[in-house]
């Protein structure tokens, strides 16, 4: 009995108590919200405005990845338009080697072909070309470059030339001073010089510039072949030998141009 009287009394104090309280804190509730609505109100502004950044931030970092991509597309396109003016350069390049040939080495250009290969075994200087008789060329046709004679067309394949230069054993080429008379024979002195002839009423001198001429007619006349380093006399002073170095430095070369035959 005591235990249910003890509960119901609890019951009855906490009940007051809350009816108290209530009656108390009823006045102030508008106050409370008046003091808390200033705080409050800038809230959805904000929730608003963090939105549009959110929104611009997400809008411009897709630009962004699209300036990359775009970015790199350029670069892209720029690396192939400079490839292609290189290539371009070294074409233009070239037809102005093979027009400076046709201009000054009669009688015409067959073609400009690449070197593809050397023998170097010290018994022979010839080039392979990477062009044949497909292309046109054939045995006897002059191969020069710019700097000047380089040799003779000694074999042909179908898609492949072999060359005989001028600092071969075997080569013989007609020679004569560019500003002087007379004529003589140059033969190859491997590795890199030769060895030309003379009458003894040639004037040669070191220094001099040798160009193509008759008498044995295999190139045409007037291509530069090499420069006069030492004249000694021979034979008791019935020849004149001349140590010649060739124009065209034959290891550095890619290509050539095929003159037609005489």
């Amino acid at each position: 009995m005591r235990e249910v009287a003890l509960r119901r009394a609890i019951f009855l104090l906490l009940l007051l108590l809350g009816l108290g309280l209530s009656a108390l804190t009823r006045p102030m509730a508008p106050r409370l919200a008046l003091t808390l609505s200033p705080l409050t109100a800038p809230l959805p502004a904000l929730g608003f405005r963090l939105g549009q950044n959110l929104k611009a931030s997400w809008s411009a970092l897709l630009n962004r990845q699209d300036l990359y991509a775009e970015n790199q597309a350029l670069k892209e396109k720029l690396a192939l338009l400079e490839g292609e003016n290189r290539r371009l350069a070294l074409e233009v390049a070239r037809l102005e080697r093979a027009l400076a040939v046709r201009k000054t080495q009669a009688p015409g250009l067959i073609a400009v072909a690449p070197v593809i290969g050397e023998d170097l075994s010290g018994l022979y200087r010839r080039l392979l070309l990477g062009m044949g008789e497909r292309d046109g060329l054939r045995v006897g046709m002059p191969v020069t470059a710019p700097q000047g004679l380089v040799g003779l067309i000694v074999e042909v394949e179908e898609r492949r030339a072999l060359v005989r230069t001028l600092v071969d054993p075997e080569s013989l080429i007609g020679v004569r001073p560019e500003k002087g008379l007379g004529r003589g024979i140059a033969r190859g002195a491997p590795p890199d010089r030769l060895l030309a002839e003379f009458p003894p009423s040639v004037r040669v001198a070191p220094g001099d510039l040798l160009v193509t001429g008759a008498p044995l007619g295999l190139f045409p006349d007037g291509i530069p072949v090499g420069r006069v380093e030492r004249v000694e006399k021979a034979l008791g002073g019935l020849k004149l030998r001349a140590w010649v170095r060739p124009l065209v430095d034959l290891s550095l070369l890619e290509e050539v141009m095929v003159l037609r035959p005489l």
